[in-house]
């Protein structure tokens, strides 16, 4: 399967035998897969911040149904990242239309063809990596004008700053004082330097920072504007 890309799916199946075969095909195709026997087990995964973004749910099943959890998911802040399709052996044009009202994106009737279910499958990965990097360019977008519009803010004051200290360099000062003006000046010209990578930031690059958290590096984002221009 080159060039298919690998994702996250919750399998939800209350049958073992179409469960453990299901599970199966997608491992085969390359993907990793949760697989629950329940409802209740399958809303309460879909629930979690690190939440698989696909899922194949099937209608009928103990505690909750697969139209029940996928009303409840598309209540949820974060509905439009996870990608539902319904696996059942309603079939008739009102069940399907149910399904589809109910927030499922895609309808698999029993007994599914081995084909059909591969191209629906990959239909959803598709629309995950592109609802994904939409996500991720409105993200750079905010984050873009955010940093413009800090930028802003802190140059005048930052003008002031290096405008200050190097006037004073103009006059008589002991080494002492001569030597923290032109430190408090190359520290303005510094700031200067990075507001003007914030401003001309088009998207964000991060960088590991402490743990797990990850913090906006202007430098490495400014060299690909660069290198993107030079193209």
């Amino acid at each position: 399967f080159k060039g298919y890309c690998r994702m996250r799916i919750l399998l939800a199946e209350d049958d073992r035998i179409p469960l453990e075969a299901l599970k199966s095909l997608l491992t085969k195709w390359g993907h990793d897969v949760v697989a629950c026997s329940n409802g209740l087990e399958a809303w309460q995964i879909l629930q979690r911040d690190d939440a698989p973004t696909m899922a194949i749910l099937d209608w009928v099943m103990p505690g909750l149904e697969g139209v029940d959890i996928c009303r409840k998911v598309r209540e949820l802040p974060r509905n439009e990242q996870t990608y539902l399709i319904l696996l059942t052996g309603k079939g008739s044009e009102k069940d399907i239309v149910t399904g589809l009202e109910a927030g499922a994106d895609d309808y698999v009737v029993k007994p599914f063809n081995r084909e059909e279910l591969w191209a629906r499958v990959r239909v959803g990965v598709r629309f995950v990596e592109i609802q994904q990097k939409l996500i991720e360019a409105e993200r750079s977008k905010v984050l873009a004008e955010t940093a413009g519009a800090a930028a802003h803010k802190i140059n005048q004051p930052l003008s002031v700053i290096i405008g200050g200290a190097d006037l004073l360099l103009d006059r008589a000062l002991d080494p002492f004082q001569e030597k923290y003006m032109k430190a408090i000046y190359k520290a303005g010209e510094d700031i200067s330097q990075i507001v003007k990578q914030m401003e001309a930031a088009q998207h964000y690059v991060t960088t590991p920072y402490v743990k797990d958290i990850q913090i906006v590096n202007f430098d490495a984002a400014a060299k690909e504007e660069n290198q993107g221009k030079m193209k």
